[in-house]
C-alpha cells in the first residue's frame, strides 16, 4: 500500500469548522472551497451509495490532485478498515496527493496503530461505538500520526438503543464529554459532533456553544449554512479579546510589583485565568 510524507513539524492550523463534502456529488466538490470552512472531508463513506464507491473515489482523487481546493485544508473519509473499499479508498487518496484521513467507526487502538503503520498520513478519527468512547484515549496515543479526535453521536446512538440522536443530553452528552476529556489528554485536536436539523439554525448555534464551552476546538458541519456559524461560534469577539488583553496586561504589572494573584474588575486572577486569556489572544492571532 503507498505511503505518504508526513510534515515532522506541522503548523498547527485553525480547524473551527469542518465541512462534509459528499464524494459522488460533483456539484458539492466544486463548490466545496466556497463554503468558507476552515476544512473539508470529502466523504467516500456514508454519504456514498455502495454502487457509487468506485466513481466517488475517482472523483474525488481528481479533485485533490488538480488542487481544486486551493488553500482549504481537505481530509478524505474513507470506508473502515476491513471493508472491501478500504484499501483501493488509501491507495487512491494517498497516490492523488492527499495526506490527511478520516477513519470512521474507530474503537481499536490496536488497528489504528496497524493503519498507521501502513499509511503514514494525518489520521483524524470518528470515534462513534461505545467501544470507542471507551478506548478514546488509548485511540489518540495510538500513533503519532493521529492528529484529532471526532464524535460522531448518530451512530453512537444508534449502538446504545436510543431513540434520539441529541448529545446535549443523556448519556450522548456524557460520551462527548469524555471524548473531548480524552483528546486534551492525549494532546489532540478535539472535533465536535454534527447536529443533523439543518434548517434549525438556533438549535445549531446552541449546540455549537456547549461544544465551545465542553473545550471542543471546532465543529463538523453537514451543511454550508452551519459553517458560518461555528466560524462565528469559534472566533473571539471584540469584547473577549479586549477583555483577555486587559487581563494580561494587568497581570504583566502585576508580576512587576512581585504579586502572583491580583483582582480585576472585582474578580481574583491567577496563572490559570491568565493562561485561558492568552489562549483566548492566541486563537484570535490565528
Amino acid at each position: 500500500m503507498t505511503k505518504a510524507n508526513v510534515e515532522p513539524a506541522e503548523i498547527r492550523k485553525i480547524r473551527r469548522s469542518l465541512l462534509f463534502v459528499p464524494g459522488a456529488d460533483p456539484r458539492k466538490i466544486a463548490r466545496a472551497a466556497e463554503s468558507g470552512a476552515d476544512a473539508l472531508i470529502l466523504d467516500l463513506e456514508d454519504s456514498v451509495a455502495p454502487e457509487k464507491k468506485a466513481e466517488a473515489r475517482q472523483m474525488v482523487a481528481e479533485a485533490i490532485r488538480a488542487k481544486r481546493f486551493g488553500d482549504v485544508e481537505a481530509a478524505v473519509r474513507i470506508n473502515p478498515p476491513g471493508t472491501a473499499h478500504f484499501a483501493d479508498d488509501v491507495e487512491s487518496v494517498i497516490a492523488a496527493g492527499g495526506r490527511t484521513i478520516m477513519l470512521s467507526k474507530s474503537e481499536s487502538p490496536e488497528r489504528i496503530a496497524e493503519v498507521a503503520r501502513v499509511v503514514v498520513a494525518k489520521l483524524w478519527l470518528l470515534v462513534e461505538t461505545p467501544l470507542g468512547i471507551v478506548n478514546s484515549f488509548e485511540l489518540a496515543r495510538a500513533s503519532t500520526s493521529v492528529a484529532a479526535l471526532c464524535f460522531g453521536p448518530a451512530d453512537f446512538s444508534l449502538a446504545m438503543g436510543l431513540t434520539t440522536t441529541d448529545a446535549a443530553r443523556g448519556i450522548a452528552y456524557h460520551a462527548r464529554c469524555n471524548l473531548v476529556i480524552a483528546a486534551k489528554a492525549a494532546g489532540v485536536a478535539a472535533i465536535d459532533s454534527v447536529h443533523l436539523d439543518v434548517k434549525d439554525e438556533a438549535a445549531f448555534r446552541e449546540d455549537a456553544l456547549l461544544g465551545l464551552q465542553l473545550g471542543y476546538d471546532g465543529k463538523l458541519c453537514i451543511h454550508p449554512r452551519q459553517v458560518a456559524i461555528t466560524n462565528d461560534v469559534y472566533t473571539p469577539s471584540e469584547a473577549e479579546i479586549a477583555r483577555a488583553r486587559r487581563v494580561v496586561e494587568a497581570w504583566h504589572q502585576a508580576a512587576a510589583e512581585g504579586r502572583g494573584v491580583f483582582s480585576l474588575d472585582g474578580q481574583m486572577i491567577d496563572a490559570p485565568v491568565v493562561a485561558a486569556q492568552e489562549r483566548v489572544l492566541e486563537r484570535a492571532g490565528r
